[in-house]
């Protein structure tokens, strides 16, 4: 397990919409190099208004191009190294099939595989826990079924763990990777963020991003 300081953006998009905004402009230069695009989870394919007709959005909910029940199907409609990149931002935690969907992503990319994951583990969890006897609306115990919950419990070193892993038995290459703080431009968000930027706080981040390339991307580009 990695005892590295992490680099940390310091987006304050608070949905999904927000979201798919720092993915346009954080990975501009992948997407811009992709001829297509796999958004897994698209929800209401935000990605997809802005980048065009490349995106293609699965996902059970919302408004997607292909509906898909990750569950039960994975990503079995499409074939191998399908799309030059792939994005599943803020989706495995929400499924059981955790280490197949990942093989999946890998499958049907040809190029580039963009996941971000939830640290579970973060301060902001452990004060809930320690405090307030709950962790968060993703877990504990509701009244009704919830649509909507994590499957997982993780922090942003298991993701790390994981994914080097990954990497290792896949022979591919971590391109990019980053701790996601996301704080409010609040003046309570402000203060904060200094804070952690002084101490260099890695569990102050809230997701931790990774983008992957495939070995025979690599090598592709440098014939090129």
């Amino acid at each position: 397990m990695t005892t590295m300081s992490f680099e940390k953006k310091y987006p304050s998009f608070t949905d999904r919409v927000g979201r798919a905004k720092f993915i346009a402009e954080t990975f501009e230069t992948e997407l811009a190099e992709s001829k297509n695009v796999l958004d897994v989870g698209s929800d209401y394919n935000s990605l997809k208004k802005l980048l065009g007709s490349k995106v293609t959005g699965v996902d059970l909910y919302g408004e997607p191009d292909i509906v898909v029940d990750f569950e039960k199907e994975l990503l079995s409609r499409f074939q191998d190294n399908q799309f030059e990149m792939v994005v599943c931002t803020e989706v495995l935690e929400h499924l059981d099939n955790f280490h197949a969907m990942a093989e999946e992503l890998h499958r049907v990319s040809s190029r580039y595989i963009l996941i971000s994951l939830p640290n579970c583990l973060s301060i902001f969890t452990k004060w809930n826990i320690l405090f307030k006897d709950k962790a968060s609306k993703y877990y504990g115990l509701p009244l009704t079924r919830p649509e909507d919950r994590h499957r997982w419990f993780f922090s942003y070193k298991d993701v790390d763990a994981f994914f080097r892993h990954f990497c290792r038995r896949h022979r591919c290459k971590i391109r990019r990777q980053f701790l996601q703080v996301g704080l409010s431009n609040s003046w309570r968000g402000r203060l904060f963020r200094s804070f952690v930027q002084a101490f260099n706080i890695d569990n102050a981040a809230q997701s931790l991003w990774l983008l992957i390339e495939k070995p025979t991307a690599t090598k592709n580009k440098r014939r090129r």
